[in-house]
This record gives structure tokens, sequence and C-alpha cells, in this order.
């Protein structure tokens, strides 16, 4: 690794520290967060005194006459996240990174979490720049991917481990 890479990881640490201090809530809820940012996904973390899931969502903007465009990332920090609604079911195959193959699980459509806190970073990779705030709302609605993210995040939060029916109980059809 080049001495102006390592020089940029600390700058970027830094600031990674400074921003979740002036928040005001104990920097392990932030985990979710910092990995779904450095790894993607979305993702769940319990301790004895707090829980916390980031859910991911996506869109992309592109202009047809330029031919170019960006993905924004909208990652939610739920703290302490309780499940207000569900509706709907949809059968989908998952993979959990703890385990080697997907599986079969059915999902909420749709789902309202409420949470003590919820921050948004809005990931910008046009601008490159990440924007981090606490936003009023204490509850959320959310549709398709990022609900069946939430539904999985706080199934880890619950039970600990996903589960589903596996892909070989699945049969080709010619």
């Amino acid at each position: 690794m080049e001495t102006e890479d390592i020089l940029a990881i600390f700058k970027f640490s830094a600031q990674e520290r400074k921003i979740l201090s002036s928040f005001g809530i104990q920097e392990d809820v932030f985990l979710p967060l910092l990995l779904s940012l450095k790894s993607g996904g979305s993702w769940s973390y319990a301790a004895e005194e707090s829980r916390s899931i980031a859910v991911k969502d996506v869109t992309t903007y592109y202009d047809e006459e330029n031919k170019a465009g960006y993905t924004l990332e909208e990652i939610y920090l739920f703290i302490d996240p309780e499940i207000l609604k569900q509706e709907g079911s949809v059968y989908r195959l998952e993979k959990c990174g703890r385990k080697g193959e997907r599986e079969l699980v059915i999902r909420p459509y749709r789902m309202i979490l409420k949470a003590r806190k919820i921050v948004l970073a809005q990931v910008d990779p046009g601008k490159k720049k990440i924007f981090i705030r606490e936003i009023e709302k204490k509850k959320i609605s959310l549709k398709g991917t990022p609900a069946y993210s939430a539904a999985h995040e706080l199934e880890h939060l619950e039970k600990g481990e996903v589960r589903g029916l596996p892909l070989w109980n699945f049969e080709y059809i010619p």
C-alpha cells in the first residue's frame, strides 16, 4: 500500500470518528452503517443496551442525452428498531453471509419501522460525498428491497440466524 493511500485512510477515519461522535450516541450502534458503507448490503448489530440495523436503498439517475449517470445510495440506520406494520408476502432467495448457499424465505413487501433515532447517510459517488444526518421522523415506510433487507436484519436481531428452505429443495425442469 502506498503512503498516500495510508494517509487518505487515516484522514477518512478521523472524519468518520468526528462525524459519529457528533451524534452523541454510543459509537458501536453505528457498526451496521459503517459496514454497509464499506462492504455494501444491509447489516445488524445487537448489544445488551441497544440494537441497530442499516438498510440500504439505491436509486440510479441516468441522463439519456449524455449517456451518463450515478447510483445514489441511501443508508438508513435504525437505532432500536420496531416493526409497526408489515404487508404482503414475497417469496425470494436470500444468502446470508454466514451460509454458503441461498435459501427461500418469505418477506413482507411493505413495512413501517419505528426507531428511537434514525440516521440517514446519502452516498453520492458522482460528487464523492457522504451526506449524513439524523432525520426528524421516527418512523419510515419501506417497500421492496429495503423492506426485505430490513426484515432480514430484524430476523438476525430476534432469532440470531436467518432460516429458510435451502436451494437444493428446488427441482430443475427441462
